[in-house]
Parts: structure tokens; C-alpha cells; sequence
């Protein structure tokens, strides 16, 4: 649909006056800026030498967000969700208690070729595979034995405790296929900008608004994550850095504005996560994904304004006594 409009306007806009070329050109930025009503804006995974971290900016309009235990499957996750469209919660990132992370960036829709003769997805296939499986190898494996249907407007990116990661994403020949960091890079990173897209490196057509437009975040955390060669540098402490400087808040708030509502940084070796909530990234909140997992019987649902509340109140509560 968003697509089709830009198409649109781009046809008629050749016919315009100069003013009402510019009202268009207007419409047209605040269209692809809306595009996707719930994003993960900047996602990055680090691998340098024994430090392995997956981190990501859950960016949405004003709306409540989960943690998500879930233990129904061979293994046992920890989601962060949100309610979208028809479905009361879609996972939008997690981590399975043997380290296999992954986040979601929501994209224009990209077209592709229905392969009805690979497997049906019963259930959505990546919540299947986080209980199923422990790499990005084996998940590598299995994603591309189903059918994905005639469209895609999201990409996934993948990473676990050996370091190895990968961004899953519709090519532009309307066939699924993925990529893995470059030869020699520490890092990947991907945002709201198909990963192919990017890779065409392209200015033609619906390329340029989309790079104008997507590609910022991606230019942002490229700098910085590569200012820095040392294992000391790639800390906790820096990603949640990369993350403040590309997470979004608008200056303004409505119904529609779409704010950071959440930042994660999962640490796939130790199975730590921290969360940071409404951009308080000076304040992470420490998760333990084996507690949580053990303390959680098959299926928990917390919100993340009770979740963060809980745990101040703990530490005040700490700071009161003599």
C-alpha cells in the first residue's frame, strides 16, 4: 500500500508546479517515515575476540511493552513484545537459554516469489526456531525450508554465543536469502533499510528515499563501532552508547509519534540482558536469563513499566535499610 502511494506520487509529481513539487516531496518523506508502526530502528551484533554482544532500539508509538518467559518449547526464551495489528503480542526480539539472540527491523514491503511446494508455517517460524535451535547456523539451516508467502516488510537479524551472525532479508530477485559481516569487520549492523538495498548501493528509483531516509541510524553506528580495535572498547557500557545515539524521540508527543520505547543488549555468553527503558540509558536494568527462566513456570508475561518499577523499588527499598 505505502508503496503503491510513493509509486504514485513519484508519477504525477513530473506534471507539478515547483511549490506543489515540494508539498509532495513532503508527503512522500512523511509517509516512508510512518511506513512501519513499529520498528526496530538500529540493530547491531559485536564479535571481537571474547566480547559477543547483540543489541537493539525497539522504536514504536506510545504503547505498552512485555518481557515474555517462555518454556512450552525444547528450550526455554526470554521475548520482548509488543501488541501489532491483529496479533495481541508479536515477539519482537529475544534470547534462548543457549544464547541464540535475535531482533527484528521492520522494512518497506518488499515482493516475493510464493513457494508453496516448501513447508506451511504452522506458527510463525522464528519463535520456533528460538525454541528449536542454539546457532545461527543451524537456524540458517532451517529458515529457508519454508514458504514465506508473496511479500516481506521486515528482516531479521540473528547472532549467538560463538559470535557468528547474520541478517536474514528479502533479496530484490523476490527470493529470501541472507548475509554475514564482511571479512575482517567486528561487527554488523542492520535498521529499517533492506539489508539488499544497501548492498545494491543505489540512488534510483524508491533507493533514494529510502537510503535518505533509513540509512542515517546505519552511518551513525558504522562510525562509531568503527573508531574502536581494542576488546577493552566493545563494552556494555559503549554499545548502550551506540544505541542512545541512534535511537529516535520526537520533540513532540501524539498518539502516532514513533519514540524508542525500549533499548536490549544481550549478552549471549553469560545470558545477561540489559534493558533500557524510555531512553534512560544511563540506568540499565540487568536481567538473568537462566533466573528468570528457572523462577518462571511455562509461560510469563511482565510488563516492562512493572518490570522497571519493580526493580527501583527493590533498590530504594535497599537503600532504606540501616
Amino acid at each position: 500500500m505505502v508503496i503503491h502511494l510513493l509509486i504514485e506520487l513519484v508519477r504525477i509529481k513530473k506534471n507539478m508546479d515547483p511549490i506543489a513539487k515540494i508539498i509532495t516531496s513532503v508527503l512522500s518523506l512523511l509517509i516512508l517515515l510512518n511506513a512501519s508502526p513499529t520498528s526496530a530502528c538500529t540493530i547491531i551484533s559485536v564479535h571481537f575476540k571474547s566480547v559477543i554482544l547483540f543489541g537493539g532500539n525497539e522504536d514504536l508509538p506510545p504503547r505498552s511493552s512485555f518481557m515474555v518467559i517462555d518454556k512450552r518449547g525444547k528450550l526455554g526464551v526470554v521475548y520482548f513484545a509488543t501488541p501489532w495489528k491483529q496479533w495481541p503480542l508479536l515477539e519482537q526480539s529475544g534470547i534462548n537459554e543457549n544464547g541464540l539472540c535475535f531482533d527484528l527491523n521492520w522494512i518497506p514491503k518488499e515482493e516475493l516469489t510464493p513457494q508453496p511446494e516448501k513447508l506451511r508455517q504452522n506458527e510463525w517460524v522464528i519463535t520456533q526456531l528460538m525454541q528449536e535451535v542454539s546457532t545461527v547456523k543451524e537456524a540458517l539451516a532451517k529458515i529457508f525450508e519454508y514458504n514465506w508467502g508473496d511479500s516481506l516488510s521486515y528482516q531479521v537479524h540473528f547472532a549467538d554465543k560463538s559470535g557468528d551472525a547474520a541478517i536474514i532479508y528479502p533479496g530484490l530477485n523476490g527470493e529470501l536469502t541472507f548475509s554475514r559481516r564482511s571479512r575482517g569487520s567486528n561487527y554488523l549492523v542492520s535498521t529499517m533499510y533492506n539489508h539488499a538495498r544497501r548492498l545494491r548501493a543505489s540512488w534510483l528509483g524508491l533507493d533514494f528515499p529510502y537510503k535518505l531516509l533509513f540509512d542515517s541510524k546505519f552511518r551513525a553506528a558504522d562510525d562509531m563501532l568503527s573508531g574502536y580495535d581494542s576488546e577493552q572498547d566493545f563494552t556494555v557500557e559503549f554499545m548502550g552508547s551506540v544505541l542512545e545515539a541512534t535511537h529516535r524521540n520526537w520533540w513532540f508527543s501524539t498518539p502516532f509519534s514513533i519514540k524508542t520505547v525500549y533499548s536490549t543488549i544481550f549478552d549471549p555468553r553469560n545470558l545477561q540482558i540489559y534493558l533500557y527503558f524510555n531512553r534512560q540509558f544511563a540506568h540499565p536494568h540487568v536481567i538473568d536469563v537462566q533466573r528468570e527462566l528457572h523462577e518462571s513456570k511455562s509461560y510469563k508475561k511482565v510488563s516492562l513499566t512493572d518490570l522497571v518499577s519493580h526493580e527501583n523499588t527493590q533498590i530504594e527499598s535497599t537503600l532504606e535499610k540501616p
